[in-house]
């Protein structure tokens, strides 16, 4: 989208935003004004329920309703502090676009009142004179309002470029804040957020849904023996594995330490005790050397478990029977896949 578009878009919110704000009494403040643009926007539907659902109780809203709706939807402190700062300051430039935008629209209708006054002086009587000396008076608040209308569309597009190069750097820390260091995998908290989704949605649909728990057996024994550095070469090994043995929709995490996760779509309970056996034939099929002796750090091998979702379980218990399932392979002995039993429901 270009900038034309943006800026159309973002008048015709403020089209629809302002009007509303009037009809349920909300002061004309930055913060307000955020919260009814976005509503207007359509960009959150849990806000426009909030909303909706407050002016149907009490059309006329407080200031302290509107600061509620602004804390309850708009609060960064959860964030990693990277990302809380960049949003201090995509907030204060929105807030500056805010009050220039809103000041603007103010001198726009004061310019609107000035202009219908002097048309409204016109008449059959009027002197030469007169007629001149109103023309160079509508001319005079014509350049005027240009020029605001130059100064906004210099500031908005100055401002448009600070956005979109926050935007950029937003964008790229959301996906570190996700993304495990050391082997590039998603990591736990992206794995956890996809499975509540995917079960969520496997609820509505009745989609098959699998995960996959892996372990690398006996791990502490290479770190004793060769070293963290040498651990962190197998962790890569194994995740890259991992990662080409999936198709493009399924994830792969680490999910902690030697421990990892795979989320498969689409995907039946035999189906996927076939990947995790592929997967597990194919490491212990490698012959992994240290790279700076070229040692042989002798097989490799995974436990892993496996668990369908069952709709209504929830993802909390569907994680706790692949984790289970993980633990009766360690059981049996390490290096085989297990199945997780049906949950009791």
């Amino acid at each position: 989208m270009d900038y034309n578009e943006l800026s159309d878009k973002a008048a015709e919110y403020m089209r629809l935003a302002l009007p509303l704000m009037r009809k349920h009494g909300v002061p004309m403040t930055p913060d307000n004004y955020t919260v009814w643009y976005e509503h207007v926007s359509g960009a959150n539907e849990a806000l426009s329920l909030a909303i909706n659902s407050m002016v149907k109780e009490t059309p006329v809203l407080t200031q302290n309703q509107c600061q509620h709706l602004f804390k309850s939807y708009f609060n960064i402190e959860k964030e990693r502090e990277e990302v809380f700062q960049m949003r201090l300051e995509l907030a204060r430039l929105l807030k500056e676009v805010i009050n220039f935008i809103y000041s603007s629209v103010m001198h726009t209708d004061k310019t609107n009142q000035r202009l219908n006054d002097l048309l409204s002086r016109i008449n059959r009587d009027m002197s030469a004179a007169e007629i001149h000396q109103i023309v160079d008076d509508i001319l005079a608040e014509t350049r005027q309002a240009m020029n605001s209308g130059e100064l906004l569309t210099e500031r908005l597009d100055t401002a448009m470029s600070e956005l979109q190069k926050l935007k950029k750097e937003f964008d790229v820390s959301k996906q570190e804040a996700k993304t495990d260091t050391l082997t590039g995998l998603a990591n736990r908290k992206a794995f956890d957020e996809v499975v509540t989704k995917v079960t969520h949605d496997a609820d509505d649909s009745g989609l098959d849904v699998c995960i996959i728990f892996a372990d690398l057996d006996l791990f502490k024994n290479i770190n004793d023996k060769h070293g963290h550095l040498v651990g962190d070469q197998v962790l890569r090994v194994v995740a890259n594995s991992l990662k080409d043995s999936v198709k493009g929709r399924d994830l792969v995490a680490r999910y902690g330490g030697e421990e990892f996760a795979i989320v498969l779509l689409n995907t039946s309970l035999q189906n996927a005790k076939n990947v995790a056996e592929n997967i597990r034939l194919e490491i212990a099929s490698k012959r992994i050397q240290r790279k700076d002796t070229r040692e042989s750090l002798g097989t490799i091998t995974l436990s892993f478990g496996v668990a369908r979702y069952v709709p209504s379980e929830g993802s909390e218990s569907f994680m706790q029977r692949a984790d289970r399932a993980l633990y009766m392979s360690k059981r049996r002995g390490r290096n085989c896949v297990s199945e997780a039993p049906p949950p009791i429901i």
